[in-house]
């Protein structure tokens, strides 16, 4: 078979540049708890359409080890939350000048059940659907669009859903953005450089965003970022 027999003609990559328009339109037009899920379905249901084979191309099939995803997800969700707190925030609000907001999630401050009801949200939404859209759809959709998975194919993907991760999260004001996009950058290398297996970044996410509302939780955000402004300044 030759190499042009092989490139994916332009109407199939028109077609993932449509179906990742589609799932964009979804977060743009619907304001709801549950815009991220009508979004993963669309997501699943696309890459079911181009391949049959959804849950190996989403990196969703059942991991060499359950116990080493797990306990990787851990250390790496802990590092990234260290990572984001003490170095990532603190240098981004001092770029922009603008704090982070993080204001939608004050409602948990000392107040545990309504911290545990917000966990099935973060680890079915955040978890588990963000990391479908942003990681398993939109970088496989990507690089299709691109002609294939390559380095350069793959480089781009990675750079633009970690840039669309970023603006999913205007809420938390430009320097959220900034934040989100650079962790959806490390998510997204997890998942494009450490072997496809989703599952890897659905325990970090979870980590993450668990001990970072566990944070708020108890008010230790507001001594993490004390401990963040004085590495900055000095």
């Amino acid at each position: 078979m030759t190499d042009a027999a092989m490139t994916p003609g332009v109407l199939f990559r028109l077609r993932q540049l449509c179906w990742i328009a589609l799932v964009a339109i979804v977060f743009a037009l619907i304001d709801s708890d549950f815009t991220i899920f009508i979004a993963a379905a669309i997501a699943i249901a696309a890459v079911a359409f181009e391949t049959l084979a959804p849950v190996r191309e989403l990196g969703l099939g059942h991991p060499r080890s359950i116990a080493r995803t797990i306990a990787l997800g851990v250390l790496v969700g802990l590092a990234m939350l260290f990572f984001s707190k003490l170095l990532l925030t603190p240098i981004a609000e001092a770029i922009t000048g603008i704090p982070r907001d993080l204001s939608a999630f004050d409602y948990v401050r000392g107040d545990l059940p309504a911290y545990l009801a917000l966990m099935p949200r973060i680890w079915l939404g955040a978890a588990i659907c963000e990391e479908i859209v942003f990681r398993g759809f939109l970088i496989g959709r990507l690089e299709a669009a691109f002609g294939g998975a390559s380095p350069i194919a793959t480089a781009a993907a990675v750079m633009l859903s970690s840039a669309l991760f970023g603006l999913a999260h205007m809420y938390q004001r430009p320097t959220g953005v900034l934040i989100t996009g650079v962790l959806g950058l490390v998510f997204a290398c997890v998942y494009a450089y450490g072997g496809r297996n989703l599952w890897l970044n659905i325990v970090v996410h979870g980590v993450y965003d668990t001990l970072s509302l566990g944070l708020v939780l108890t008010s230790y955000d507001r001594v993490f970022a004390e401990i963040a402004r004085r590495l900055v300044m000095h």
